[in-house]
């Protein structure tokens, strides 16, 4: 019974609702890389396209795995708490779910997306299973630290991203690559420098959110002051414009605009813009209730399942579909996602109705708890007994 009742353990509303705008922006990030118009496929922009490129950079690229990552910590926080609350092998439960993520995560990068976070979330998570029952104050400083290096790898590693990129657009094409040994190939080269330069970064990022979980700062009443909230929204706005500035001047001084030469400032204001992003929804959370974030609470409850997705859908369409999606210009590619996470907000409330849980969660957590969880609402339960009467 313990273990039953970690499957309706009451949600933080507020968490599934940043959940959710970060799996939007997560999409909106992917979309030119899957579809071949992104960092890996073009280095120039002009036209239009240069000035999108220019809003990507400024407003999504690089600010929402910085939430994704960073909610994972919280979230790990949260499971490990829930779990000893109810007398359950924390450690061992968190194991095997994380091991459940990694071979979903393996699966994902090698036969559809080279760019899956699953896998490297989940080995990362195990070295996260290291600092639980770490004091506050060490998780902190660890966290700082790991993120701090890692911008400094970033800056001076460049050249491994270069050194390591394909050569032409069809080697990078990953589903062109019809041997599975080329794809794992691949998959090793990109995740070299996924784990040696953006490695420390993610876990200092999980561990500062877990920093968060033990702080209480999402915790109802006991959270993160308004005061403080508006202090840090204001701040991080300001020293995000501040980046912004020369991001700018490189767009207006070139017929061509090129991403690689502001990526620092792409890189340091997905830091800022990140904690800005989800001050302010905090703060419209405390001052407007959770009537106006159905959709982004929805989304973000079945994050696991929107996740893949958004994958699968994508690779149908462009590689069975539209064959020529690497010809699209960038505002049809944002509108294609628009059209694409509209649809999984309106699908996600409609599956919330009748389920408690997105299948690919209901799964995870069965394999997690070895035993299957309830699937269907109180509400959709007592409606089908009524109609059974």
């Amino acid at each position: 019974m313990a273990e039953r009742e970690v499957y309706h353990q009451a949600r933080i509303e507020l968490v599934d609702i940043i959940r959710g705008f970060a799996v939007i922006g997560i999409f909106l990030v992917n979309v030119p890389e899957m579809l071949g118009t992104g960092y890996g496929f073009v280095s120039e922009y002009a036209g239009s396209d240069a000035l999108i490129r220019l809003l990507y950079d400024m407003f999504v690229q690089t600010k929402f795995y910085t939430i994704f990552a960073f909610l994972f910590g919280l979230s790990f926080y949260l499971f490990m708490q829930s779990a000893e609350r109810r007398g359950l092998g924390a450690r061992k439960l968190m194991a095997r779910r994380l091991l459940l993520l990694a071979v979903v995560g393996l699966a994902h990068g090698v036969l559809l997306w080279y760019g899956d976070i699953l896998l490297p979330y989940a080995l990362l998570g195990f070295i996260l299973l290291l600092f639980h029952k770490r004091s506050p104050a060490a998780t902190l400083a660890w966290g700082v630290s790991l993120v701090g290096m890692a911008a400094l790898l970033i800056f001076g590693a460049t050249w491994i991203a270069v050194a390591l990129a394909p050569e032409s657009l069809s080697d990078t094409l990953f589903l062109a690559l019809p041997d599975m040994q080329d794809r794992i190939d691949f998959l090793l080269n990109v995740a070299s420098v996924n784990y040696i330069v953006i490695g420390p970064e993610i876990l200092g990022l999980f561990l500062l959110g877990y920093y968060a979980g033990q702080k209480g700062w999402f915790a109802g009443e006991g959270g993160i002051s308004r005061s403080l909230l508006a202090r840090l929204q204001w701040m991080t706005l300001a020293a995000s414009i501040a980046l912004f500035i020369p991001m700018v001047n490189a767009y207006v001084s070139d017929d061509l605009y090129n991403p690689n030469y502001v990526y620092h400032y792409t890189y340091l204001s997905g830091k800022t813009m990140a904690v800005f992003y989800v001050c302010t929804l905090m703060r419209l959370y405390q001052t407007l209730g959770s009537r106006w974030f159905g959709g982004l609470a929805a989304l973000g409850r079945m994050a696991f399942t929107n996740y893949l997705m958004q994958t699968l859908i994508t690779i149908v369409l462009v590689y069975v579909v539209w064959r020529q999606a690497n010809e699209w210009p960038l505002w049809a590619n944002l509108l294609y996602a628009v059209a694409v996470l509209l649809n999984q907000i309106a699908w996600s409330k409609q599956w919330l109705r009748r389920f408690s849980m997105g299948p690919f969660e209901w799964l995870w957590r069965a394999g997690t708890y070895l035993q299957w969880p309830p699937m269907r609402t109180g509400r959709s339960t007592e409606g089908k007994r009524s109609a059974n009467r």
